[in-house]
Formats: C-alpha cells, sequence, structure tokens
C-alpha cells in the first residue's frame, strides 16, 4: 500500500530499491516493483536450466521453475514476518532460443502478477490494503521486467520522471493512487490539474520501448507447462491457457525479499490438482458409459 511519504524525487530512482514516483509517460511507478528482483530470480532459472530432464511422452527436454510473488505482514515485538503470496511451480522447454525465454519470462510475469495482485483485492487482504491492482503495480512490473529481460535502454529516464513538488500535488490533488483501480499493464496517467475543471485520470497507451517483447498467446504449445509431481502437465486446467496459481504463506526472520530463486519453505492453501479424466465422456453432448 503507498502512502504520500513514500514520494520521491522522480530523478533520484536510480539509486532508490523503494519509493514512488510519478513519470509522465508511464504516470505512478512503484520502485519495489519496478527494480525486477523476481525478473532476476526467473532469468537466472531460465538461463542456467538445472534440473532439467527428458520426458518421452512429450518428446521433450524440461526444467522446473518457480516463480512467486509475495508480501509481508510483520508480527510486533518479533523479527519474524509472515509472508503470503503466489507460487507458479512451472515445467519450460528445454533448449529454447533467447527471445523464447524472454517471451516466457513475460507469459509468466503477466499471468502471475495479476494472478498476485487479486489475492491482493480478495477479502481476505483488502480490508488491510488497497494495494490490489492499485494503478502503479502491474505497470511497474512490467518496468521490472524490462529493466532486466529488454536492451540497454533506461526505461525509466525514458518515462520522463518528475520532481518531488510535482508528483506531491497529483497526489494532494487526485488522492492516494490505491483508490484508482488498473486490471491491465496499461500506464493509468494522471493529467496536471487545472482548476476549476476537475481532472480525471485517464489510460495512456505502452510506449515501443515498453512494448517490444510479446507475451505468449497460446499456451497449448510445447514451450511452458505447469508441472504436477515434478512432471509437465499440459492439461492441468480445462482452460489451456491457465497457468496455476498456488496460494502460499511462509514465516521467515527479516523484511528483506528473498533474492534466490528457490521456492521459501512454504505451506500451501487449497492445492490445485490436474483435471481428472471423464470416463463417462465418448464424443457428442450425452454422456456414456464406457461399459
Amino acid at each position: 500500500m503507498s502512502v504520500r511519504k513514500d514520494i520521491v524525487d522522480g530523478l533520484s530512482y536510480s539509486f532508490r530499491t523503494k519509493g514512488l514516483i510519478y513519470t509522465k509517460i508511464l504516470g505512478w511507478i512503484d520502485l519495489g516493483h519496478a527494480r525486477g528482483a523476481d525478473m532476476k530470480r526467473l532469468k537466472k532459472v531460465l538461463y542456467e536450466e538445472k534440473g532439467r530432464k527428458f520426458f518421452p511422452k512429450l518428446n521433450e527436454w524440461y526444467f522446473p521453475v518457480d516463480y512467486y510473488q509475495e508480501m509481508a505482514y510483520s508480527i510486533k515485538n518479533t523479527d519474524l514476518n509472515i509472508w503470503g503470496g503466489i507460487h507458479s511451480p512451472l515445467m519450460v522447454r528445454s533448449c529454447l532460443s533467447d527471445e523464447m525465454k524472454k517471451r516466457v519470462a513475460l507469459t509468466i510475469m503477466m499471468k502471475i502478477a495479476w494472478r498476485f495482485e487479486a489475492f491482493q483485492d480478495s477479502s481476505l487482504i483488502n480490508w488491510k490494503t488497497d494495494s490490489g491492482f492499485s494503478g502503479e503495480d502491474l505497470v511497474s512490473d512490467l518496468v521490472g521486467f524490462y529493466r532486466v529481460f529488454g536492451s540497454d535502454i533506461d526505461v525509466l529516464m525514458l518515462a520522463q520522471p518528475a520532481r518531488l513538488t510535482y508528483a506531491l500535488s497529483l497526489w494532494d490533488h487526485y488522492g492516494p493512487i490505491g483508490s484508482f483501480k488498473n486490471h491491465g499493464f496499461r500506464p493509468l496517467l494522471f493529467p496536471k490539474p487545472c482548476p476549476p475543471k476537475k481532472s480525471l485520470p485517464r489510460f495512456g497507451s505502452l510506449p515501443s520501448w515498453l512494448d517490444y517483447i510479446r507475451p505468449l498467446g497460446d499456451l497449448s504449445n510445447k514451450y511452458i507447462s505447469n508441472r504436477y509431481l515434478n512432471v509437465p502437465v499440459k492439461d492441468f486446467f480445462a482452460d489451456k491457457n491457465r497457468l496455476n496459481g498456488e496460494l502460499y504463506t511462509s514465516l521467515r526472520k527479516g523484511f528483506e525479499f528473498r533474492d534466490k530463486p528457490e521456492m521459501p519453505s512454504h505451506f500451501n492453501y487449497h492445492s490445485h490438482h490436474p483435471a481428472p479424466p471423464d470416463y463417462f465422456h465418448i464424443g457428442g453432448d450425452n454422456p456414456v458409459p464406457i461399459w
């Protein structure tokens, strides 16, 4: 949840790992999301390909990938924190090209980031925070992706970061960014107020330097798969384009986000399982017993 005191001068972004800045091209940006720590973990896994194995049924080599996004609540009078988030156990095809690995990474991030925001926006969490689908979150995730997987272009500088006084004036006029919801990866822009007219935020378009890598449009291919019992499962859900997102909690010391690619020790809530085969249906509209 972003508050007014989180706002920092936009020109100071290069040496900050947290804070909130306003940019004229991409709107509000959360530097915690935009630093791309989760993308660095994912990139390490995708390019090392540890644990790859050949699966005869698919006639392909795959390696395991664990991607997660999480948030923390501190326990008073202790150095312990309760972490909660979304974990996606996946299998990715080995020996993909550099360009395809970038598309796979973007696909994973976009689908699980949306699932994480939905978790924060659920009744379990939203009584405590307005972070779920807060106007800056998904766009900031996209910035973090391009800072890790993109070219050497400084995307935050191209976004035209604003000075502190200008950012504060927007916050004071429009109110907290968490009250404006953004369910997509398009920037939410806040025009400079022009009294006596009442200004309203509007959606902008992604610039070309933040839109040249495209996610996979069809997950029924062999590039990426859900994982169950360390085996790739292509028909995990009825929707072939759905990636598994497991809700979990973890109890850990400290408040720093992990930079290790391995999934931390955790407890899953209501884990998903592959859909069982329908033994009563052969074809057509009417179920027919097979015996």
